[in-house]
Parts: structure tokens; sequence; C-alpha cells
């Protein structure tokens, strides 16, 4: 198993945050590790991610909605083969700290045969990923 985990608390209460979180098209304004997404949000429905781990260049996956659950908890997540060979799932939680602070949790879980060798080819560039996302969501969420 190997985890990538990013946590910040915002000055921002958790329904404005989600906003920022749910409103895809405005992702290449703030998100510099994922400035693109497609995806209705819908349960089950695919998530078009367009991920940038290196470089300038952008990585597309798609990933599979398991949870959108307003204003606390969005993910996604897909199974690589079979599922002891690769599955994740990445969810950005919000937990209202008081009614002006919300602590953001974004984290990826690999579980399965092939999480660690994952971890070791990209595990540094998602954990700076997730940490730039992080600080950028703060950014934009206390600007609103």
């Amino acid at each position: 198993m190997g985890t990538v985990r990013a946590e910040i608390e915002i000055d921002a209460p958790p329904e404005r945050i989600f906003d920022i979180l749910t409103d895809l098209k405005s992702y290449a304004a703030w998100n510099p590790f994922t400035p693109r997404v497609e995806s209705t949000l819908r349960l089950g429905d695919p998530v078009h991610l367009y991920v940038r781990l290196r470089g300038e260049r952008l990585s597309h996956r798609v990933e599979y909605v398991s949870a959108n659950e307003r204003p606390v908890r969005l993910c996604w997540g897909v199974t690589l083969g079979a599922r002891f060979l690769l599955r994740a799932e990445r969810c950005q939680t919000l937990t209202r700290i008081d009614e002006r602070r919300t602590r953001f949790v974004n984290q990826d879980v690999l579980r399965g045969w092939l999480a660690p060798l994952v971890m070791r080819l990209f595990g540094p560039a998602m954990q700076r990923g997730f940490e730039s996302v992080a600080t950028t969501l703060k950014q934009r969420a206390e600007a609103s």
C-alpha cells in the first residue's frame, strides 16, 4: 500500500471550497497539478484527468467518481487490471474547523502488487503535486 497526502487549513467555509473543487472548467486558473478535468461528477461516471507529473506535458488518465458528498468529500479512483494488481482512490475531504475555517485533506491511497512500484516511480511527483493543489486551493478560496 502507498499513500500520498497533503493537508492544509483554509480560511473559508467548506461550501466555498467544495464549489471550487467541483468547478472543473476553472481548474486551469488555479490547479497546477491537474489543470484540466472533465466529468459530470455523478457517482460511477468517468473523470478525465490531465495531470502534470513531470515537466509541462500533461498525462491523461481516466478514473471514476466514487463519492460526491457536498460539502465534505469528493473522490475518484481506478482499478488497473485485476483488483490485486493496482487500485487507487483519491479523496478530497473538507472538515469544518469553525464558521470560517476548514481543514482540506487531499489523499490518494494505492493498493495492490503494483502500488510500491507506482510509489517509487511517481510518489515524489504526486506528493509535490498534492502539496501545490492544497496551497493554490487555499489561495483561491481565501481570495474569493
